[in-house]
């Protein structure tokens, strides 16, 4: 699927459910809703990658803090 030509310079998609967001990144200045949010570990980190939607990064910073604490999320 080709991206849309309408699409906003700050409109993304998410690498792992595929679904669009806004993303504040490359906005000046930086003025992105993840950075309201918990910082992930770094070991969680991978500047290869992209950007994830809110609730992806919520999860994954749920899963990290979770790891972090020794319980179980089974």
């Amino acid at each position: 699927m080709k991206p849309s030509a309408s699409r906003s310079k700050s409109s993304a998609r998410c690498p792992r459910c595929g679904n669009s967001f806004d993303c504040g990144m490359h906005a000046q200045p930086l003025e992105c809703w993840c950075r309201a949010m918990p910082s992930l570990p770094a070991d969680r980190l991978d500047p290869a990658r992209r950007c994830l939607c809110p609730e992806c990064l919520a999860a994954e910073i749920a899963r990290a803090t979770y790891a972090g604490s020794g319980a179980d999320l089974s």
